[in-house]
């Protein structure tokens, strides 16, 4: 509530403002030249105290100066709004997880665990001094977003017109032209070395994906260990390139091809949301940010699966949009039905993991959508049947393809008992390491243990133990967390933590095509690319990591903002009671929590499904305005 403000309460914005400059630039360094007191030994024991904490402070006065202004003025302003108890409780919440989540990470970043937090009961009070003070901050810049998107999402909502056809086909084309440079510098297209396994598969070379399944044999080289619709459709273009005279006509074909379904995607979407309401202004906004933002023609040019599940990711929460915003609706149309159908089966072969968010997506729908319960068998539960029973126990072993292998679902526990073993062996009792053995290979555990990589750890996993072998592996597995659950969270945040933070470095994009060894003239398969290609491409990598210590611009370069712009999602909806809208971000919703589990820690394409969502979230936001007067908003107006 606004009211007149006393001295008082300027003192105390005063001393906030004083915290958050001092949480935001308090060193939390565990390095015993920062933390001893060896030689202090004569003083006084508050003496010494404060010397520990002088060295934890920072001697920069400039940098917390201009901390404490941005906070005493964000202070003002939101004292100048009205704000109900529920905005600020779903601020202090945000807040406070993303300060914390941040020293969190960097703790992991630092050193592989969360000392930075635990390490001492001076290291803990530090990390509290830290949270709090960069949570001040935060938590009036959070009130503060919330108050601007609500007022622009009433300033740039209208009414509903009618999809304009011509400048979406204008519009896509304008954005192709603006990623056309970024094929001519990385001709044909680039890749990873995913892609490379996928085409030598497709062309009948075995490859190490062959050890990676309980199906093995001489005859089997195919593998769904990569989803198999992928594999198909890359190495199709090579061979298509191939009728053309080269491998590299055929990348580039490929290239062009999802330059083009990307753009005019993209384009579409936008121009969707200008038909339901979102502002012109708003609109060209994103079509601008669309065609400029490098990464987006980065990974249009990039012969990968993933794109293609996030382009996906984003299309499926589109049409779970649309279904929300005619109350369920648009399902008893059948074209958008059988849309939906093609698109939910395609979204299940785009990526393995598809198929678990498309559960639980189908299961809401008929929850919330009961009414209209047979068109969400027809267009999302029969896909699902399909994809498990025609295409994953029919088709694929009746062309010989390998299934992937168990050792994908299990990766996170093997990667918390190779963090146990290499911490605790002398915990490991005989018959454990026993159970352990039968599953993967324990006397190599502590050795391959990567903490931020599952993979060589996962990789020793025997594709021949039975269920009874996996029972006891459990049976060990509980047993060692009763004696240190400790090692298990860690283990877990260990491998995910880059996803979640700010300031983890990545490489981002690929700038280079992938080539297998073997590939040669003979074959055909090797991939070539113009000389002048090797000096564009290491300049890329640099060029990418100067922009990402750009101060303000490299949020967007950052890993881990996109999934934070989800977290920020959730709770702004909660907030405005407008649960029905979980339902549409329900795939960006999963998607974030599938992160704890990932194999790679901070690897951007785990990422891209939200990277590809976060504008269309952002937006969904900005249309909460347009609903119907019934519902609650924030600031407490109907």
């Amino acid at each position: 509530m606004r009211g007149k403000r006393t001295a008082g309460n300027y003192i105390l914005a005063g001393m906030l403002s004083i915290l958050a400059a001092l949480g935001m630039t308090c060193s939390v360094s565990n390095d015993p030249l920062v933390i001893s007191t060896e030689g202090l030994e004569e003083l006084p024991a508050f003496a010494r105290f404060l010397e520990v904490c002088m060295r934890s402070m920072s001697s920069d006065r400039i940098t917390p100066l201009a901390l404490a202004v941005v906070t005493a003025w964000s202070i003002v302003m939101v004292w100048k709004k009205s704000f109900q108890i529920r905005d600020k409780v779903t601020a202090g919440i945000l807040a406070l997880s993303f300060s914390g989540a941040q020293l969190l990470c960097g703790s992991y970043n630092d050193y592989d665990n969360w000392s930075e937090l635990l390490g001492s009961k001076f290291s803990f009070g530090r990390s509290l001094v830290v949270i709090l003070g960069t949570s001040v901050l935060f938590y009036h810049l959070i009130l503060l977003l919330f108050d601007l998107i609500e007022r622009t999402g009433q300033k740039e909502t209208g009414r509903e017109e009618k999809f304009p056809r011509k400048a979406f086909v204008r519009a896509g084309l304008l954005i192709f032209l603006c990623w056309l440079p970024y094929l001519i510098l990385f001709f044909p297209g680039t890749s990873s070395n995913d892609t490379a396994s996928q085409i030598a598969q497709f062309f009948g070379y075995p490859t190490w994906t062959r050890n990676m399944s309980a199906v093995r044999g001489e005859d089997i080289y195919l593998s769904n260990h990569f989803p198999f619709l992928t594999t198909l459709v890359t190495g199709g273009f090579v061979r298509l390139g191939l009728l053309f005279g080269s491998a590299s006509a055929g990348v580039a074909l490929y290239s062009v091809v999802q330059m083009l379904f990307m753009a005019f995607t993209f384009s579409g979407i936008w121009f969707y949301l200008l038909s339901v309401g979102l502002s012109g202004r708003i609109v060209r906004a994103g079509l601008l940010f669309t065609a400029l933002f490098p990464l987006y023609p980065m990974y249009a040019v990039c012969m990968l699966k993933d794109p293609l599940f996030g382009m996906l990711c984003l299309t499926t929460t589109v049409l779970l949009f649309e279904i929300v915003r005619s109350r369920g609706e648009a399902l008893k149309k059948p074209v958008f039905g059988a849309v939906l159908f093609a698109d939910c089966l395609l979204f299940m072969l785009s990526r393995s993991q598809g198929v678990y968010i498309l559960a639980v997506t189908a299961l809401i729908l008929l929850i919330v959508y009961r009414r209209f319960w047979l068109p969400v068998v027809l267009s999302v539960i029969l896909p699902l049947v399909l994809f498990q029973m025609l295409w994953i126990r029919i088709l694929l072993p009746a062309w010989d393809v390998a299934p992937a292998g168990r050792q994908e679902m299990l990766g996170i526990f093997f990667q918390q008992t190779a963090r146990y073993v290499k911490l605790y062996p002398e915990d490991v009792t005989e018959e454990e390491k026993e159970a352990i053995s039968r599953v993967i290979r324990y006397d190599s555990l502590a050795e391959k243990y990567n903490s931020r990589l599952s993979d060589p750890v996962k990789f020793t996993f025997n594709q021949d133990c039975t269920g009874s072998d996996i029972r006891g592996y459990f049976k060990a597995w509980l047993s060692m967390f009763r004696k240190h659950p400790g090692v298990y969270a860690e283990a877990v945040l260990n491998n995910c933590y880059g996803f979640f933070y700010l300031r983890y470095p990545s490489g981002l994009v690929y700038v280079n095509f992938v080539n297998k060894s073997y590939w040669n003239e003979e074959n055909g398969l090797r991939v070539s690319a113009p000389a002048w290609r090797e000096g564009v491409s290491v300049t890329a990598q640099k060029l990418i990591s100067f922009v990402q210590r750009i101060p303000v611009l490299n949020i967007l370069f950052s890993v881990g903002i996109w999934p934070w712009v989800v977290i920020f999602f959730f709770f702004y909806t909660i907030r405005r009671k407008k649960y029905r809208y979980l339902t549409a971000g329900m795939i960006a919703v999963l998607s974030t929590g599938i992160l704890l589990i990932c194999p790679a820690n901070g690897n951007f394409r785990y990422t891209m499904p939200l990277f590809y969502m976060a504008p269309f979230l952002v937006s969904m936001c900005l249309l909460y305005e347009k609903n119907d007067g019934k519902e609650v908003r924030g600031n407490g107006k109907k």
